[in-house]
């Protein structure tokens, strides 16, 4: 039987709707002359980031977040995450391949997954213009039918950034990823990402994240927001260097 939850959706038809927020998105970062090639990160144990994120859908929430690499196992790094606000203390992990993929994390709010393939987050080696599109088969967690993830990406050039972290001279990605969570009540959830990844810290220094979805009634959608984050770097150390 055929839902729309299984559905293929055209990567041309989807493109076609974000390319003009894409563009405005560009618009927004402060574009600097090309850079050369970024390789992918070469994660180390006892890597250790800092993070504060601000919840702008719930009056300025602050939340800490502290990221440590504590294995890795054929190049894929383990990253503990603990997060810490006025609510209290919480727990999770994500996994990342030696390709930067996301093997186990969360794409919606602290929704932990594991993703049978692996997602592109990023697109190694990051070079001015690229751009990548995915489809990730998946099961969908809210109706255990046959779904997709979607992912398109495009590192725009470099851009200077200020973070309590200090100033970064970082390549500049705009990402879109759509979730596997659509109903019959509702559309898929959206999520565009404006990042900015530095090298030398081999993770984003700055990362907005904006998410949504339509809830279909009457005829009129409406819509919906879920997200609406800051994530901007306190600290970083580096963990043990390899042989």
């Amino acid at each position: 039987m055929s839902t729309a939850n299984s559905r293929p959706i055209p990567f041309t038809s989807w493109l076609s709707a974000c390319a003009t927020v894409c563009l405005v998105a560009c618009q927004s970062a402060t574009i600097a002359p090309p850079f050369p090639p970024v390789a992918a990160p070469t994660l180390a144990i006892g890597d250790h980031w800092q993070y504060k994120i601000t919840d702008n859908l719930r009056m300025g929430l602050v939340t800490m977040l502290d990221e440590n690499v504590v294995s890795i196992n054929a190049g894929t790094a383990t990253v503990r995450q603990v997060y810490n606000d006025q609510y209290g203390r919480t727990e999770a992990t994500e996994e990342i391949d030696a390709n930067g993929g996301l093997i186990v994390g969360a794409l919606k709010g602290q929704e932990t997954r594991h993703f049978q393939t692996p997602i592109r987050m990023y697109d190694f080696p990051l070079e001015r213009g690229k751009t990548w599109r995915q489809v990730v088969p998946s099961i969908s967690p809210d109706t255990q039918l046959a779904a997709q993830i979607l992912v398109y990406g495009t590192e725009q050039g470099q851009a200077v950034v200020t973070v309590p972290a200090g100033t970064f001279n970082t390549p500049y990605i705009y990402r879109v990823i759509q979730l596997d969570d659509e109903q019959f009540w509702r559309t898929r959830t959206t999520r565009e990402d404006s990042v900015w990844y530095a090298p030398d810290v081999k993770m984003p220094v700055r990362e907005l994240r904006n998410a949504s979805f339509i809830q279909n009634g009457g005829g009129v959608g409406t819509l919906v927001r879920t997200e609406n984050t800051t994530r901007e770097l306190i600290s970083f150390q580096p963990g043990l260097k390899g042989p």
